[in-house]
């Protein structure tokens, strides 16, 4: 990569995080649409530096701080990202010499501000670099700041998971995320789609959670024409394993279905025949027929409808998966953006909101069926709490114990499935249902 190209990268970079931090813009997708037009090895760049200062971002501004002689709050627009991008190629990217990573900062702060903002940068950075290496975190706040959570976040995780198994989500989270794929048993298996990729030196090694899940440990698969071909899907081993912790059935019942990662999973995995997958997006929809015609599974029947009023007869479904919208705190890794903007209030509402979806779906299962409630959250109140409050107002419900696939049973906690972040996986939470009768 030349310098100037580098330069482009982190420039735009710059530019993400403004709009990430300031207008609420999702990360991930901002940095496709900033992708266009750089070589494949810039786009690789770019992508690390803003999901990295993203995860990283509290610690940087914490030995920014300590050295700039302007407060963080009053530098001038797009120079505290510079330093942000600065500083964490030097803490971070091992392949950027620190000298080298401090004059690109320097000459881009020139460019957009100055002599004067040049000559901060250059201070701020040379100062930190002049400084020993932060110590290591201890305690709730040092753990929050260190790993650049929000510190109710920290603090619930110790008391709920304990420490240990905290600072374990803590460092799963700011760890860089692998790729999962489903393969797709209509065009091929596993160990084939392994060897092909290996040949396109794409190297992946399966997944000990999921019979049909690669992970891709280097190369890229976005730009393999088995992709087009069908031959497997983009999905996180985790939302490839939710319908594994349904009784098979014909008919699958996928509520809030986009972009249709589950219902291809329990095709996929025979856990369904049939699914009817709907959305309120009709937008989103089209990508769940898009990757349906793909993968050449035409028995994914798209329904517009939203989860408030739920187009279909009461209590004739005999399999139901309701994978809500949360909080998403099971993702910070691959959704950094989600930790500045998460609060304990935030996470109430969204209760509140699941508990009506909940008990909507419910009402959709029929005497002796199964509904599977699932979230990407780690939190008590979006999972545990929301299941309770609905089975309170619907005596005919009750929990059920999820009898899973050997390597998912050590997951299982009689009706609830946890995941927790780790090296493998994101986290979430399911918990199963069923209607007596």
């Amino acid at each position: 990569m030349t310098p100037a190209a580098a330069a482009s990268a982190r420039t735009r970079a710059v530019e993400a995080l403004r709009k990430v931090l300031e207008q609420g813009r999702p990360a991930a997708p901002l940095v496709g649409e900033l992708s266009r037009g750089l070589a494949p090895a810039e786009q690789d760049l770019l992508r690390e530096l803003v999901l990295g200062v993203l995860r990283w971002k509290a610690a940087l501004d914490a030995e920014i701080a300590a050295v700039c002689r302007v407060r963080m709050d009053r530098l001038a627009p797009g120079l505290r990202e510079i330093l942000e991008v600065g500083l964490y190629q030097v803490r971070h990217l091992d392949r950027i010499p620190p000298y080298a990573a401090v004059n690109e900062a320097v000459e881009h702060a020139r460019q957009s501000g100055g002599e004067g903002a040049a000559k901060l940068v250059n201070g701020v950075l040379r100062g930190i670099l002049r400084l020993p290496p932060p110590r290591p975190p201890d305690g709730i706040a040092s753990l929050a700041r260190a790993y650049s959570h929000p510190e109710f976040l920290v603090e619930r995780w110790i008391s709920r998971f304990g420490p240990d198994a905290a600072r374990r989500i803590l460092e799963a989270d700011n760890a860089p995320p692998l790729l999962d794929l489903l393969a797709n048993p209509n065009r091929t298996d596993r160990e084939m789609l392994r060897s092909a990729l290996a040949r396109e030196e794409i190297v992946s090694e399966a997944s000990p959670l999921s019979p049909l899940a690669l992970t891709v440990t280097s190369g890229n698969p976005l730009r393999s024409p088995l992709l087009a071909q069908g031959h497997f899907s983009i999905q996180d081993v985790g939302s490839q394993i939710l319908p594994l912790l349904l009784p098979a059935g014909g008919l699958l019942v996928d509520l809030a279905a986009a972009p249709g990662g589950k219902a291809i999973s329990a095709l996929a995995h025979g856990r369904a025949r049939e699914v009817l997958a709907l959305d309120r997006s009709r937008n989103r929809l089209h990508r769940v027929v898009e990757n349906a015609r793909r993968l050449a599974w035409p028995v994914i029947r798209p329904v517009a409808a939203s989860l408030e009023a739920l187009p279909l007869s009461e209590r004739r479904f005999e399999r139901v998966l309701l994978d809500a919208p949360c909080s998403g705190t099971g993702t910070l890794r691959k959704n950094p953006e989600i930790r500045y903007r998460v609060s304990a209030a935030a996470i109430e509402r969204l209760a509140a909101s699941q508990e009506t979806w909940l008990a909507a779906a419910a009402m959709l299962v029929a005497p002796g069926g199964y509904l599977l409630y699932s979230t990407c959250s780690l939190e008590e109140e979006e999972n545990e709490r929301v299941v309770e409050r609905v089975l309170a107002s619907d005596p005919d419900l009750t929990a059920e114990a999820i009898e899973a696939p050997e390597p998912l049973r050590r997951f299982v906690d009689g009706a609830r499935f946890r995941i927790l972040p780790d090296a493998r996986s994101d986290g979430f939470t399911a918990l199963l249902l069923r209607r007596r009768g």
